[in-house]
């Protein structure tokens, strides 16, 4: 373990690059590895600098990729028919939200995350069921795609992210019913592959950029993962109008 680091100190140190060390027969890499052993074991803060600009360069690059990712799915996050959204569709701020309805963050963000809709009416929000906590949770997200009625999804997302305890089947087939819609012909119809495939699609998209949990939230291509309260909304989206001005 000690030398893997050493050889990953060792590229950021000196700059060695593939064909280099290709060139050296094994003799000579035997000796500079000897060498550079030695030179940290006697300088083990050089080492410690050398990891962290390592540090450095992988996060740096992990967020060039994620920013790649966001930028190559734009079309499928902002702009997907299939997911339901609120707000003008012209809207120059967008906000996508992973979520589960069994989501304890997710439901504690609901709150802050409608009254800024309603402070920011220039802000556009795209719902993105992602169910990775059960089968309760993939149920309650395959149903709610299956009513396919805009103004009746916006309550039922509304009812269950303000249910006070788990999201079960029963609790699901309620909401339904005290919604005047046919529990048994939706959960029947949220079946179909259409929306099998739908929910598959959102899970690819979460892992091409990078989501791996509930809530997160895209914000004009700024992934925030986790949970942010109002003031942190209120801040991204200020962020993001300042981005705009400054294009």
């Amino acid at each position: 373990m000690r030398k893997f680091f050493i050889g990953l100190a060792v590229v950021l140190a000196f700059g060695l690059v593939d064909g280099t060390a290709h060139a050296l027969s094994e003799d000579d890499k035997k000796q500079i590895d000897k060498q550079i052993e030695d030179f940290f074991m006697r300088n083990p803060e050089k080492l410690e600098q050398a990891l962290d600009n390592m540090q450095v360069y992988l996060t740096a690059r992990a967020e060039r990729q994620r920013a790649e990712a966001l930028s190559n799915n734009a079309e499928n996050l902002y702009r997907n028919a299939a997911d339901y959204s609120m707000g003008p569709e012209n809207a120059p701020i967008t906000i996508v939200e992973f979520f589960d309805y069994n989501c304890g963050y997710c439901k504690r963000s609901f709150a802050p995350l409608m009254e800024v809709l309603e402070e920011n009416k220039d802000v556009r929000l795209v719902f993105k069921e992602y169910p990775i906590l059960g089968e309760a949770s993939y149920l309650a997200s395959s149903a709610a795609l299956a009513i396919n009625d805009k103004m009746k999804y916006l309550t039922y997302h509304s009812k269950l992210m303000t249910h006070q305890g788990r999201i079960s089947q029963s609790v699901i087939e309620k909401t339904l019913s005290d919604m005047k819609l046919p529990p048994q012909k939706l959960q029947s119809d949220a079946r179909s592959d259409k929306y099998v495939l739908q929910l598959a699609a959102t899970r690819q998209l979460a892992d091409a950029i990078g989501v791996n949990g509930t809530p997160a939230f895209v914000i004009n291509g700024t992934l925030f993962p986790g949970a942010l309260d109002k003031a942190e909304l209120t801040q991204a989206i200020k962020s993001a109008r300042a981005d705009l001005k400054a294009k």
